[in-house]
């Protein structure tokens, strides 16, 4: 008997696509590893502000994560693949990718932060033996993670991924207005340590000193925190 070869081919393909097909692969991405839009962002075809936008993604929407390239996250959204840039959507959740690492870097970031607790703060200072408070903020992430971060508190604000503050941990960088009626504008920053305090280098005590994020003037003043 005379066995037709594709055939046989073409039957195994069928079958083993019958067992795990593609639309539960895209769900069991979706489930664990997903982003959400913190703000409205551009979805564009490329990496890039060059690449045309499909469409305007609206804050709470829920994305696939498929990866990442420089500061563009590379996503899907209801059958579409493209792409957002990071400072508009949340960090990955349950992507579990060198997520010790990540810890120990941030907690050796904190620990570093409070070897300049009392240092002076000197507008327009960024370290090492005096600080304002973005320079405090660049001085330490710098000298511990190695990465430049822009040098003012506003810059610094859209850098990195989005936090909220239910959301904070220890390491994230952390904004407030502390100008008017907190309408949003940064003025200040420092850096989340945990347990609802963060440290930071201080106009009104005139040093680096650790404060209260979880009540009083900080936590009426709060905008954003950012992890990197």
């Amino acid at each position: 008997m005379k066995i037709n070869k594709s055939y046989v081919v073409a039957s195994a393909i069928i079958a083993s696509t019958s067992i795990l097909p593609l639309g539960n692969v895209e769900q069991v991405d979706a489930a664990s590893k997903t982003v959400t839009v913190e703000s409205r962002v551009n979805f564009r075809k490329g990496p890039s502000k060059k690449y045309a936008s499909m469409r305007k993604l609206h804050k709470g929407y829920k994305l696939t994560y498929l990866g990442k390239s420089g500061r563009w996250v590379k996503v899907k959204y209801n059958g579409k693949t493209g792409y957002v840039y990071d400072s508009y959507v949340s960090s990955v959740k349950g992507s579990g990718s060198n997520k010790n690492e990540s810890n120990n870097n941030k907690s050796s970031l904190v620990s570093y932060a409070k070897t300049k607790l009392g240092k002076p703060y000197v507008w327009g200072a960024q370290g090492p033996n005096s600080f304002d408070c973005s320079g405090f903020t660049y001085y330490v992430v710098k000298n511990k993670l190695g990465k430049s971060i822009p040098r003012t508190s506003t810059e610094q604000s859209r850098y990195g991924t989005y936090v909220s503050k239910g959301n904070l941990r220890a390491g994230d960088l952390v904004f407030f207005d502390t100008v008017g009626s907190n309408n949003g504008n940064v003025s200040h920053a420092g850096i989340y340590i945990g347990n609802g305090q963060f440290i930071h280098a201080s106009s009104t005590q005139k040093k680096v000193v650790i404060s209260s994020l979880a009540s009083g003037h900080y936590s009426k003043a709060f905008v954003n925190g950012r992890r990197l």
